[in-house]
């Protein structure tokens, strides 16, 4: 191996060409040269690099190096140093990756790949194709949206319930009024052929007095399934047009809806068709239907303005339901005997009893004033809504009258259900029920995801129960009072369809299968040699690592997977190599056999051919010269244990880079002419043992990582990056000879 003493580089090759630089000139003045004029004198005795192969016709050995295809494509400088200099190029592992490679509609671009195969045509250039399958660079949130379940959105029941149209009604039959005036059925004034309503009359205006309609729901609708009421109306000439509003009365309790006649759309003399009062919204025109009139399926209804001069004709008055994925399940003890017990978990006793308040029916008498419940409720057996599961249910509520102060704060109000007790944190005095009055709908209680703060979490063995025992109360030592319309609110969820696992792997396969086609289709006749599996053993875990092998049977699977996809899709014979990175750092020789394990691992199955490794290989070299001694011997333990495998082996992306005794690297720009020289060497060392090491039969070749330096990065190279060679160059040479 050469030794140059850089110092005399001008007396060694005096008389060489400027051969490496761009231009020519005479000098006859005989004067010493500067030191790098000298060295590029040096450097230019040498010849291109593919000349000092030694190789025989038959030899796979390829010198490449990595280029980005659109530098090839170019045809610029970059170009005709690969055309000169190496006998193809290496795409590299990471220069078509699926995290890169997709267009602006989500589908997978191939046009470099294809650029390149058509840039190659005609040409002796050999081209490797980089990557093909690994669990990095690809596009993991995509498959996470894949993987999301299909969500069903739950769809209320909607129709309509039509109320009265008054068609079935003679002539002149005639409908209650609350107050003075008269409701009577009469021919539409625009359609004679029609009847309808008409409220009040020319000589005697309705006076705040409205027809009284009884409204008889279909059979299993309730009052509180409808969301809107609907109806025309044609105002006489502008008698009520303005007046105190329209007004909604049901079973007698009124409702201001917020619009008179007028603001909802009436004109005098003229019908507004499909006036719309909302009823579980205060928005104007609209009302919220109050909880005690929910359940009803008859009642009384009157609709219309509220004047002292009120003249209109009514018709088509329609009710819209909406029932939502919504309900309850309810204890109201309306239908239990007075005096009727029910069990305690623990002292004292629940009676029920009149509501000593007169405001509701019965209740529930928990505790006596000898003798309080301490820490002790009453239960319940309960079948939940047909259909429904207890992990339907959202929240349970209750209404209690706490007498004297007995627990009204204690050590939270409890749920016991199927005898596991849940602490909702809470007494009744801090959801803010009162001392010796009714807290109605007061102690509200979601079911959510920890106990207290006012909720309790239902556990998960419990969700899917239809019945249930339902204990529930003050926790506290001395409780005394009344309960009332315990209330377990549900929801009908979204249906969600969750992927299967078969599904999954029905996803990422076709992915795979569009990925790898695809470049093998781009590729074409040009590229005939890829890596199937690229970085096998890497623990890399960022955004674009996404596990294949966990929903294809494992790491094997998802290899000959990839496989068989390349091999059926390939046009021509193609050679199909696992790719690896050894950094300097790695214990190489145990990595190696890793390597060829799971590589063996593959072909066990007799069908699946894996025909070599590429060693992607990041090398340093160190000023400690025991450090430096230590590298060396990886590197020939490298080669030992791969040449055992008697496989072909390529060297990809091999680089050197230069570190200081410290173990901290230096930039490019900054190595010594010196240092540079021995990192050359480093460099024709490696090159050297893998020529010696591995069997000739299986030296597939050599690609350096790249061709020019940045001064700012870290990695050296045969070229600077003005194109203009370096001492490093003369490692390379070296390396091949």
């Amino acid at each position: 191996m050469k030794y140059i003493n850089h110092k005399l580089i001008g007396l060694a090759v005096a008389t060489a060409l400027f051969t490496a630089c761009v231009d020519e000139y005479e000098c006859n003045l005989q004067v010493e040269k500067p030191e790098e004029v000298a060295g590029s004198e040096y450097l230019a005795t040498f010849d291109v690099l593919k000349s000092y192969i030694s190789r025989d016709a038959n030899s796979p050995f390829k010198l490449t190096a990595n280029l980005n295809p659109s530098d090839f494509t170019a045809h610029e400088v970059a170009y005709s140093t690969i055309i000169n200099n190496f006998d193809g190029i290496d795409v590299g592992s990471t220069t078509y990756m699926p995290a890169t490679s997709v267009n602006d509609q989500g589908a997978y671009d191939f046009g470099g790949m294809s650029t390149l195969a058509d840039a190659l045509a005609g040409t002796d250039v050999t081209a490797y194709g980089g990557t093909l399958a690994s669990y990095q660079g690809q596009r993991a949130s995509y498959y996470a949206e894949q993987f999301e379940p299909t969500i069903i959105p739950y769809e209320p029941e909607k129709g309509r319930t039509v109320l009265f149209n008054f068609e079935a009604d003679e002539i002149g039959t005639a409908y209650p009024m609350s107050g003075n005036s008269s409701a009577e059925v009469t021919t539409d004034p625009d359609d004679p052929n029609k009847k309808v309503l008409c409220v009040g009359r020319a000589d005697e205006f309705a006076s705040y007095s409205f027809a009284k309609l009884n409204v008889k729901l279909p059979e299993g609708r309730k009052l509180g399934d409808y969301v809107s009421l609907e109806f025309d109306m044609r105002v006489v000439d502008s008698h009520g047009i303005y007046g105190a509003g329209m007004k909604v009365y049901i079973n007698g309790q009124e409702f201001n809806v917020g619009m008179n006649a007028a603001t909802i759309g009436c004109n005098p003399n003229q019908w507004n068709r499909g006036a719309v009062i909302k009823m579980k919204d205060a928005t104007a025109p609209g009302f919220v239907l109050p909880a005690s009139l929910a359940e009803l399926t008859e009642f009384e209804l009157q609709v219309g303005t509220a004047s002292g001069e009120a003249y209109y004709y009514l018709d088509n008055i329609y009710m819209n339901y909406e029932v939502a994925g919504t309900g309850t399940t309810v204890i109201d003890f309306e239908g239990d005997e007075l005096g009727k017990t029910y069990p305690m978990t623990g002292n004292s006793s629940s009676v029920v009893e009149n509501d000593p308040a007169g405001e509701s029916g019965k209740v529930l008498h928990v505790g006596t004033e000898s003798d309080p419940s301490s820490h002790s409720y009453p239960t319940f057996t309960l079948q939940l809504q047909p259909g429904r599961t207890l992990g339907d249910y959202t929240a349970i509520a209750l209404d209690m009258y706490i007498i004297n102060s007995q627990g009204i704060w204690g050590d939270g109000v409890r749920v016991i259900i199927n005898g596991v007790e849940m602490n909702s944190g809470k007494g009744p005095g801090n959801f803010g029920c009162p001392d010796n009055a009714w807290g109605r709908g007061t102690v509200y209680i979601p079911f959510g995801t920890e106990n207290g703060n006012g909720s309790v979490m239902i556990p998960e063995e419990l969700k899917g129960l239809t019945e249930i025992t339902l204990a529930i109360g003050a926790g506290s030592g001395a409780w005394h009072g009344y309960i009332d319309n315990i209330t377990l609110y549900w929801k009908m969820d979204d249906t969600i369809i969750e992927k299967t696992p078969e599904e999954k792997a029905d996803i990422l396969t076709a992915d795979m299968n569009a990925w790898i086609g695809g470049m093998m289709d781009a590729g074409g006749e040009a590229v005939t040699m890829w890596n199937i599996i690229g970085e096998p053993l890497s623990q890399t875990q960022d955004a674009n690592t996404f596990n294949f092998g966990e929903y294809l049977g494992g790491d094997v699977e998802f290899a000959r997977t990839a496989v068989a996809m390349a091999r059926d899709t390939a046009a021509v014979p193609v050679q199909l190599f696992v790719s690896q990175t050894f950094e300097q750092t790695d214990d190489m020789a145990s990595k190696a056999d890793q390597l060829a394990t799971l590589v063996n691992s593959y072909e066990e199955d007799g069908e699946t051919v894996i025909d070599g490794y590429t060693i992607l290989l990041h090398t340093v070299y160190s000023k400690d010269a025991t450090i430096q001694a230590a590298n060396e011997e990886k590197i020939t333990a490298l080669f030992t244990r791969l040449a055992q495998e008697n496989k072909p082996v390529r060297i990809s992306d091999l680089s050197v880079c230069v570190e200081n005794a410290d173990g901290s690297l230096i930039q490019a720009g900054q190595v010594s002419t010196d240092d540079r020289i021995y990192a050359g060497k480093y460099l024709s060392f490696i090159m050297q043992q893998y020529r010696t090491l591995i069997g000739e039969q299986n030296q597939y070749g050599i690609s350096l990582s790249g061709l020019n330096e940045s001064s700012s990065a870290n990695k050296l190279c045969p070229w600077t990056s003005g194109w203009n060679r370096n001492l490093f160059y003369e490692g390379v040479v070296n390396g091949l000879k």
